[in-house]
């Protein structure tokens, strides 16, 4: 294979410059011998930065033999030699021996088509996968350490198959935080009179959803909804105008004030919700869509209007006239008609919580609604529009609740100034003794004074009050009502 006679006439001549001589034959124009295949195998190791060998991985037609790459003049002999050839020895004279202790290493760069799909979002440093960064140079050998190929293998997969594991965004977080939250129980809407006997066999007796704190990070209020402004609050509840990102439109958006964490804070949420989906769609109520518990919190999408009719008396005087006072109670009628007809009762209308959409007055504000069989727990509202026998824990006639509340709601309009909430004036309204009222005609008081009848028997319902003649005379046609800023329900 090579001359050992000239290796052995050339000893003080310099490594370098014996390898320089040394004439290997190319398997390119010869067969070797499994030995030397063996032999070149062993030399031909070429790591990456991930500790892969791509020698097991890629073609070795694609690279150049460790033969044929000693005899190109490209080749420099390191000067730490990290191994030497026993010219003197005869029995090895064939090929080069391959030394198992002191195998050379040569740190390769990365190519580009070597990087994994997902190292766009891993950290690309080697550092993390336990190899350090070493610069390389012509004199620069890596001695092998004690770890074997198949065990850098063997650990690699095993931090890949961790890091694989994190989802790289929130997006894919959250199919996987879903399937780990239990779904809620399916709640029975007291307020509808359908049959449910089949519900409930199927659905067990109906429980309040236990609070979800700190099960999941993501918010659908945030993902499905961009918050513009603050357009109201209370005690209870705050009220936010909001932009829909998938369809672009205006809504309002409800969110109680508090976590409700006690089962009673959630009863009374759900209340709300429950009543406005039994009611249904109606033109002078404010239209519900959707609501959901998040993070202790629950909010109520509904529609978003144009303001509040006390809103719209303070900037407009004319909603005091009574043709417009007529139009409201009309259209409040309206309302408490639908919904005494099918069971509910409102037990909190005043003017805060009616609402105005162009030109559109609509009840909103269900947290105190309640079956009039009182079937259900029975929390009153504002006492200023409360009748004497509500405030003496008489149940017995609901409807009739709401109908004093719509007499006193249209007296309060009409007097211009707010109800006491005590005292002598407080009793006499209670008592059916009403101030009259200049400027407004005797009919228009004499319903006042219906509605607000202290026997709770002798006040006309919402349908007996809509066949009144007096909302089916003739009356000059109205411009529609505006307010400055917009608001919506709460």
């Amino acid at each position: 294979m090579y001359d050992a006679s000239a290796m052995e006439h050339n000893e003080g001549v310099d490594l370098s410059q014996q390898l320089s001589q040394v004439c290997l034959e190319s398997p390119l124009h010869h067969n070797n011998s499994e030995e030397d295949l063996e032999s070149q195998d062993k030399f031909d190791i070429r790591i990456s930065d991930d500790g892969v060998n791509l020698a097991d991985q890629e073609n070795p037609s694609d690279y150049i033999c460790s033969q044929d790459f000693f005899c190109t003049p490209d080749f420099i002999t390191p000067v730490d030699q990290q191994f030497s050839i026993d010219l003197d020895n005869k029995e090895n004279s064939n090929s080069l021996r391959s030394p198992s202790a002191l195998t050379p290493l040569r740190l390769k760069r990365p190519r580009p088509d070597n990087i994994h799909s997902h190292s766009t979002w891993l950290d690309d440093s080697p550092r993390d996968l336990g190899q350090e960064i070493i610069p390389l140079s012509e004199s620069t050998i890596v001695e092998e350490t004690s770890i074997t190929s198949i065990d850098k293998k063997t650990q690699l997969a095993e931090q890949l198959a961790q890091l694989s594991a994190i989802p790289p965004s929130s997006r894919e977080r959250l199919p996987n935080m879903r399937r780990r939250v239990p779904s809620p129980v399916c709640l029975q809407n007291p307020f509808l009179e359908e049959d449910v006997s089949l519900q409930q066999k199927l659905i067990a007796q109906a429980r309040m959803p236990a609070p979800l704190s700190g099960q999941t990070s993501i918010s659908r209020y945030r993902d499905d909804f961009h918050e513009i402004q603050e357009i109201g609050h209370g005690y209870f509840s705050r009220v936010f105008k909001v932009l829909k990102r998938i369809d672009g439109c205006l809504y309002a958006v409800k969110r109680s004030q508090h976590p409700l964490l006690a089962t009673s804070a959630r009863k009374q949420a759900l209340t709300e919700v429950q009543a406005l989906a039994a009611v249904g769609a109606h033109e002078n109520v404010v239209r519900y869509y959707t609501a959901w518990f998040e993070s202790d919190y629950c909010y109520i999408q509904t529609e978003l209007c144009d303001g509040t009719v006390t809103q719209l008396r303070n900037s407009d005087p004319s909603v005091s006239l009574e043709h417009s006072l007529l139009e409201i109670m009309r259209q409040m009628a309206s309302a408490l008609s639908v919904m005494h007809a099918k069971g509910l009762v409102h037990l909190d209308l005043k003017p805060d919580n009616i609402y105005v959409l162009n030109g559109v007055y609509k009840l909103g504000d269900f947290g105190r609604a309640t079956r009039a069989d009182r079937s259900m727990d029975i929390e009153e509202g504002d006492s200023r529009y409360m009748p004497l026998e509500i405030l003496n824990d008489d149940y017995s006639q609901l409807p009739k609740v709401d109908m004093f509340a719509l007499g006193a709601t249209i007296y309060e309009l009409a007097r211009g100034s707010s109800l006491p909430t005590s005292g002598s004036q407080f009793q006499l309204l209670r008592q059916g003794k009403l101030t009259l009222l200049p400027g407004y005609s005797t009919p228009f008081q004499n319903i006042l004074k219906a509605l607000m009848n202290p026997t709770a028997s002798a006040r006309p319902s919402a349908a007996e009050l809509l066949k009144h003649p007096i909302f089916h005379r003739d009356v000059p046609s109205l411009p529609s009502p505006t307010v400055p800023d917009k608001t919506t329900s709460h």
